[in-house]
């Protein structure tokens, strides 16, 4: 009869321990549920705030330029296509073109692209599987984003200032750096799909909005 009851209490026991575990992960779950709703922008900074945030900027790039952590792997002939791809929509759609290209993030990317409409950009992030399409207009020399978020440049460097709990800031560093010239969207979906097969209704979305991925038609 004792061991009877031992066997009840050990079960009794583990099924505490099971109950236990299984809150404490939709707890955890709940938590990153939060975190994710919270990554998104609230609003656009303002252009007070944006001065701050451009200082800011300003350091990552004296710390980045002073280190040796982060090496620019182009060469010359990859700096000369960007530079001639920036120098042709500069002709055409001047406030546009110097943020075009491929910027260079850690383990992330941002491929902004011109559009048939001037002063508007597509902008595809690219992140450890994942790929999104976002839109945007130059506004004042800064990207404002369809996700209520501020490209800012400096030189060879883009950061994406946004605000979350009404504090804003540059949540993602280091800035992207490095550029490229834009993949051409033939290219882009074969990466891309290796690691999302659906990848294709994205790709069919940015033809469709008037993105353009090659260079100007001269007329």
């Amino acid at each position: 009869m004792s061991d009877l009851v031992l066997e009840i209490k050990k079960n009794l026991k583990s099924g505490r321990v099971l109950i236990g575990l299984g809150l404490s992960l939709i707890i955890l779950k709940i938590g990153c549920l939060q975190v994710f709703a919270q990554s998104a922008s609230e609003r656009y900074p303002t252009s007070t705030e944006l001065v701050r945030l451009q200082e800011k900027l300003r350091r990552q790039i004296r710390t980045i330029e002073n280190g040796n952590e982060f090496k620019d792997f182009r060469n010359s002939a990859d700096k000369q296509r960007h530079a001639s791809f920036v120098s042709a929509w500069a002709t055409i759609d001047p406030v546009v073109a110097p943020f075009l290209g491929y910027w260079s993030g850690y383990e992330e990317s941002l491929l902004i692209y011109p559009s048939n409409t001037k002063g508007r950009v597509c902008i595809i992030y690219e992140g450890l599987g994942e790929n999104e399409l976002y839109f945007g207009n130059v506004v004042n020399g800064e990207i404002r984003n369809d996700q209520k978020e501020t490209i800012i440049k400096e030189g060879d460097y883009l950061a994406v200032a946004s605000v979350r709990n009404n504090q804003p800031d540059i949540f993602v560093t280091p800035p992207y750096m490095n550029p490229r010239i834009p993949l051409p969207m033939s290219e882009f979906m074969r990466m891309a799909s290796m690691n999302r097969p659906d990848i294709a209704p994205m790709v069919q979305k940015f033809k469709a909005s008037g993105c353009r991925d090659g260079l100007p038609s001269r007329k």
